[in-house]
């Protein structure tokens, strides 16, 4: 069992250049994945994935700003307050056309135990 953790999101470092910050491993968290994304207007290098390997399904909350979320080719505007949804397999997006957005995405697989995604991928990376 782990203990009950408490942090300010600015005391999170931030990987990939500070727009990722990874909450959940950060509060020890091991049933889901909770991370924070903040991208400035005009991103668009964030990756099109569909979890169709891992199974995770994922939940968006708008914090703050605006995105598009693309989800299997439809687009869907969103801002703050959003609340989105995207089970496995099905592909999504974020970009950031109208301005600056933050967000957080809670992710887990039905049925299995939580685990890092993020750093199971840059493990077989550079394997």
């Amino acid at each position: 069992m782990s203990e009950a953790s408490v942090v300010h999101i600015d005391e999170i470092e931030g990987l990939h250049g500070g727009v990722f910050k990874p909450v959940g491993k950060t509060l020890g968290v091991t049933a889901f994945g909770v991370n924070v994304e903040q991208y400035p207007q005009g991103h668009d290098q964030y990756p099109d994935h569909d979890h169709a390997s891992d199974g995770q399904e994922e939940v968006y909350y708008v914090i703050s700003g605006h995105a598009t979320l693309t989800i299997d080719g439809t687009e869907h505007k969103l801002h703050t307050g959003s609340v989105a949804y995207v089970p496995a397999g099905v592909s999504r997006r974020f970009t950031t056309p109208d301005g600056e957005v933050q967000f957080m995405a809670i992710g887990g697989t039905p049925n299995t135990p939580f685990s890092d995604v993020i750093a199971a991928r840059q493990k077989a990376a550079t394997s």
